[in-house]
C-alpha cells in the first residue's frame, strides 16, 4: 500500500468513522419501535410526566415528549390527535406569573392547531382514571 493510501485510511478510521457512528447513535429511533418509546420516555422531565406517559403508552397511544411549538415546549403530545398535555407541579405552576404564562402558551398552541389539556401532579398521582377519561374524551372530540 502506498503512503497516501495509509493516510486516507488513518483519517477515515480516526476522524470520519467516529463522527458517523456518533451521528447514527444520536438519531432517535423510528415511531413504533420499543427503542422509540424508551427514547420518548427518557425525555420526560418529571415523575408526573413519566407516570402519565406510561399510562397513555400502556393504552396503546403514540406519545411524544418535549415537542417544540414556536417558542414553547409541550410536555406530552398525542400527535395523531394534535393534543398537547401539560403536567403541572403545584409549587411552580400555581404562581400568578406562571398562570399568565400558561394562558399565553395555551392561546399560542390553540392558534397553531393544538388542543390543550393541563393536569396537576395531584390529578395524575391521585386520580389517573379521571385523567385518562379526560384525555380519551378529547380524543373522541378531535376524531369527529
Amino acid at each position: 500500500m502506498s503512503e497516501w493510501t495509509m493516510v486516507v485510511i488513518f483519517v477515515f478510521m480516526s476522524v470520519i468513522l467516529p463522527f458517523i457512528l456518533f451521528y447514527l447513535q444520536s438519531m432517535p429511533p423510528k415511531p413504533g419501535q420499543l427503542a422509540f418509546i424508551v427514547y420518548q420516555r427518557n425525555k420526560c422531565e418529571s415523575p408526573i410526566e413519566r407516570r402519565l406517559f406510561n399510562a397513555l403508552t400502556f393504552r396503546g397511544y403514540s406519545v411524544r415528549t418535549r415537542v417544540r411549538c414556536g417558542p414553547y415546549w409541550i410536555d406530552l403530545t398525542l400527535p395523531a390527535y394534535r393534543i398537547a398535555i401539560e403536567c403541572e407541579g403545584i409549587a411552580y405552576h400555581s404562581l400568578p406569573k406562571q398562570e399568565k404564562h400558561n394562558n399565553t402558551k395555551n392561546n399560542y398552541l390553540r392558534r397553531n392547531g393544538w388542543s390543550v389539556l393541563r393536569f396537576t401532579g395531584s390529578d395524575i398521582n391521585g386520580d389517573m382514571s379521571n385523567v385518562i377519561r379526560r384525555v380519551e374524551g378529547k380524543i373522541k372530540e378531535r376524531s369527529i
